[in-house]
């Protein structure tokens, strides 16, 4: 009898689980849009600037779901890498730059090229449902902006902001991409 009835609370358990992660999926199926964003950027420790990067997309942010969504933060933190590149191209030449600066300029250079491509290989992820895989370009995108910031001498380098906002920006698509690995969590 005993057996049975352990037997009778594990089912019961079961069931009350998968109807729970049932209505979650459901909600997360029914979000779109505005109110998916605000639900998502609820979660984020920026939320204001997720907000404005998942909202930027004026074709697809209104009626987005959530793989949009990560699409949308993994191209925003890849043409904020494009300007961070930009902006180190024209830097390196700058004769009023001491030499361990231009040398550690022309080393981030190489790895704002690795975090760029990482962030195209995310979206690549993302779009074939290689989710999981995404997680780990944005962290690798993450510690290329680390050896960048590492490669320029002095306490506050002259790439210091932008890698900041770089490192929000990879914060947010981590946010959207876990809850596409864990929807439950909205």
């Amino acid at each position: 009898m005993e057996h049975s009835t352990k037997f009778f609370w594990v089912l019961v358990l079961c069931v009350v689980a998968m109807t729970y992660q049932a209505t979650a999926l459901e909600t997360v199926e029914t979000l779109k849009g505005e109110s998916l964003i605000q639900k998502v950027c609820t979660l984020s420790a920026t939320r204001n600037l997720c907000i404005e990067v998942l909202s930027s997309d004026r074709y697809k942010s209104p009626n987005a779901n959530l793989k949009d969504l990560a699409i949308i933060s993994l191209r925003f933190a890849a043409t904020n890498a494009s300007g961070i590149l930009a902006e180190t191209k024209i830097l390196i030449d700058d004769d009023k730059l001491s030499p361990d600066v231009q040398q550690g300029l022309a080393d981030c250079k190489e790895t704002i090229l690795d975090a760029e491509s990482q962030l195209e290989d995310s979206i690549a992820a993302i779009m074939i449902d290689s989710k999981g895989e995404t997680q780990l370009w944005l962290k690798a995108a993450l510690a290329a902006i680390d050896t960048c910031d590492a490669s320029i001498p002095g306490d506050d380098d002259i790439l210091s902001v932008e890698s900041v906002a770089f490192r929000k920006l990879c914060n947010i698509s981590i946010t959207v991409t876990k809850l596409l690995l864990h929807p439950i969590k909205l």
